[in-house]
């Protein structure tokens, strides 16, 4: 009962924040209700869900979360956003880095990495299952 009602949890907070914060808590919400059935089978359950944890934790650490702006006296001004990590991502002249590129880009980089982690997980439990299997 408490694993339903983490998850409803997670989606309630998820729909509560969604125009800030709620995004990655709503899709891990989402994921384990429908995960739910097969909470008991590891192989199926974490690959899938530890995938969509990488993907939201990359997808957050690369996105641009502040911006900087400098300029010199007459000169001409520069605005620089950056992630958590430090990544520099160039500003228009608005202040703000370019949504439809940043959002590819760190859309893409997320699914690589937790395809990566789905991929990882499903081989190591797979042969530690293997490992596993007893001897006829």
């Amino acid at each position: 009962m408490g694993y339903w009602i983490t998850s409803l949890i997670l989606v309630a907070f998820g729909l509560a924040g969604a125009m800030t914060i709620g995004r990655p808590f709503f899709l891990v919400g989402i994921a384990m209700l429908v995960l739910g059935r097969v909470r008991h089978r590891p192989r199926v359950f974490w690959p899938p869900l530890l995938g969509l944890v990488a993907y939201n934790v990359t997808f957050w650490t690369i996105t641009p979360f502040y911006c900087s702006a400098t300029s010199a006296v007459g000169g001409d001004s520069s605005t620089t956003c950056s992630s958590m990590i430090g990544i520099p991502w160039p500003a228009d002249a608005s202040g703000v880095a370019d949504p439809g590129a940043v959002f590819m880009i760190t859309n893409g980089v997320g699914v690589v990495v937790g395809f990566a982690v789905f991929v990882a997980v499903l081989v190591r439990l797979s042969q530690r299952t293997v490992n596993r299997a007893p001897e006829p």
